[in-house]
């Protein structure tokens, strides 16, 4: 994949996320465990497809990956067990 398309891919997925996040977050707010739950679990797979559009992008280009300068990131891809 061209890099300049790969950089437009990942700004437009990243855009989606603050709003997606955003509406996960308020989730919590739903007092019933079980329709918290039932809410929360197509979200939880949007979000997996959300990473699993963004993964050719970063298998190419890692240094576009929004993940990369997280502590918990960098602990996993050094292998330390723990943050």
């Amino acid at each position: 994949m061209d890099r300049a398309i790969a950089e437009k891919l990942m700004a437009a997925l990243m855009r989606f996320t603050e709003p997606f996040n955003d509406i996960t977050e308020l989730t919590g707010e739903i007092t019933d465990e079980r329709e918290r739950k039932d809410f929360r679990r197509p979200l939880g797979e949007i979000g997996v497809r959300l990473y699993t559009a963004m993964l050719p992008i970063i298998r190419q280009y890692p240094d576009l990956d929004p993940d990369k300068d997280e502590p918990w990131y960098r602990a996993m891809i050094s292998g330390e067990r723990s943050v």
